[in-house]
């Protein structure tokens, strides 16, 4: 049946794939600076 078999499962799955998806950008936002930051700063 695979994963579709229950509601709470599924329910499951989209509350782990959320929080690692929020857990990659942070960590994206942790090792790269923001480029609009020095964008900004070389603009003027």
């Amino acid at each position: 049946m695979g994963l579709a078999h229950c509601p709470l499962c599924i329910g499951l799955a989209l509350l782990s794939l959320v929080r690692g998806c929020a857990n990659a950008v942070q960590l994206w936002q942790l090792l790269v600076p923001a480029p609009s930051v020095s964008l900004g700063l070389q603009g003027t």
